[in-house]
């Protein structure tokens, strides 16, 4: 587990074909050979910068010179010329190559190269949250990103549907495509999986759930609405093989769970109670010190009372809980293939082909750096997804994550740094939310905004 605020991950899993394709990937992806001959580089999101001639990444200061070369990672030398100093902006993600001195965790930057999204070929197998419209062209909200299907596209669809426009939220589909500048991911192929499946035999063991489970009141995603009222008489819930004391401070646990009931995707409202695919989401707050937002593939979502006591508003909590959620939701790509005995099939395609970023159902496994950072980096967009559906700021998050991570929070907040996932929520706040919504600089510092349009 990194030490940053989190609802824990599973490590990702990948056979040994995926293993191997991981390994030729990387090896493709390497720059020259000069860069090579050097010591391993800082690699990571940009989170903050300090004008004219430094930025962090991971904590580590990064010192540029007149002499450092810019270009991107897919070059095999860098171009001096393509890319300049003015490429680099909080949420970035870079390679640093050059003399490294790890007690003072500085680095003299030779060679920044960057990693463009824009032009990347992005691809993933992702639930479906949203439908946006369906003529003339198909777009759909999933995996974090806004995609385009157009006439160009493949697409391969299931028995049950007849065309792209049957599409529904629910479903999930594997995409290969490509960002613009729009914040649109224009899609080259998309394959659609089928949801069906036969009816459970027993629910007996979700019957004899002892959860209350909130229902969420007709209007009650405003923060406006009143708390929402639950008898709940437990003092205590085990996960993970700790047990959490439950909070009884009644309006935090009220706010808990309304704020997490709001963020519930309409799709999963939607599905009858004995469906495999709805997940039985429970909000908690508890007394445990620990500056985690704990969660479980079912569901059950427990926030630390002081963590959520940090924070100044309902859209910084509902960052924490989106990103819970947002793992809870992540969990479901087993149960598609479990639903249907078909789609086993197109999971051992897709993951020999280095196209899942996690296929433990069908694979052994094996753990690789580049598939825990997919698992992440999908985590994070839903999570801002969430937050956004749900009517609360996403340019809140970073600044929630500020506030998360230290163990005391300084008299001075605004001085805090973005840890990672900041970092990389801001690169997408920047691509896909045009529009941030003020905040006080006197608690939470200058706006992400601002800080991600400067450059040293």
């Amino acid at each position: 587990m990194p030490p940053e605020i989190c609802a824990g991950w599973p490590r990702a899993v990948v056979g040994r074909p995926k293993f191997i394709a991981v390994i030729a990937a990387a090896l493709s992806c390497l720059p020259s050979a000069i860069l090579s001959a050097q010591s391993l580089p800082v690699h990571g999101y940009i989170t903050a910068i300090h004008p004219p001639d430094s930025f962090e990444v991971n904590g580590e200061q990064i010192t540029l010179s007149t002499d450092t070369e810019f270009g991107p990672i897919s070059a095999k030398t860098p171009a001096i010329n393509s890319l300049t100093r003015d490429a680099v902006q909080i949420g970035a993600w870079v390679e640093v190559y050059g003399p490294r001195d790890r007690q003072a965790k500085t680095v003299v930057a030779r060679t920044v190269l960057f990693r463009d999204d824009e032009n990347r070929e992005l691809s993933a197998l992702a639930v479906i949250e949203r439908i946006f419209s369906t003529a003339p062209d198909l777009v759909i909200a999933a995996d974090g990103y806004h995609i385009r299907v157009t006439t160009a596209t493949e697409v391969k669809l299931p028995h049950d549907l007849k065309s792209a426009a049957d599409v529904r939220a629910g479903m999930w589909v594997f995409y290969e495509g490509k960002l613009g500048h729009d914040g649109l991911l224009v899609a080259s192929k998309v394959h659609f999986l089928s949801t069906w499946h036969p009816k459970p035999k027993s629910q007996s063991a979700q019957a004899g759930s002892n959860q209350t489970v909130a229902t969420p009141q007709s209007g009650d995603s405003t923060t406006g609405q009143p708390e929402i009222e639950i008898d709940d008489r437990r003092t205590e819930i085990d996960l993970h093989d700790i047990t959490w004391q439950i909070s009884k401070d009644v309006a935090l646990q009220s706010r808990v769970r309304r704020v997490g009931m709001n963020l519930i995707p309409a799709y999963q409202r939607r599905l009858p109670e004995d469906d495999p695919a709805k997940i039985h989401f429970e909000f908690l707050a508890v007394r445990n010190p620990t500056r985690d937002v704990e969660s479980s593939a079912e569901g059950l979502i427990l926030v630390p009372a002081h963590l959520a006591a940090r924070f100044k508003n309902d859209d910084q909590l509902a960052a924490v809980m989106a990103d819970a959620m947002a793992y809870s939701l992540q969990q479901g790509m087993p149960l598609v293939f479990q639903m249907n005995r078909n789609n086993l099939e197109w999971a051992g395609v897709l993951a020999a082909t280095n196209l899942i970023p996690y296929a433990g159902l069908v694979t052994s496994s094996v753990y690789t750096y580049e598939i825990e950072k997919a698992l992440k980096e999908q985590r994070w967009r839903v999570a801002l997804e969430l937050m956004a559906d749900a009517g609360y700021d996403p340019w809140q998050a970073p600044e929630a994550w500020r506030l998360a991570v230290p163990g005391k929070l300084p008299a001075d907040t605004s001085k805090l740094k973005y840890p990672e996932r900041a970092g990389y929520q801001l690169a997408i706040l920047n691509l896909m939310y045009k529009k941030p919504a003020p905040i006080n600089d006197a608690e939470t510092g200058p706006t992400a905004n601002s800080s991600a349009g400067t450059s040293p």
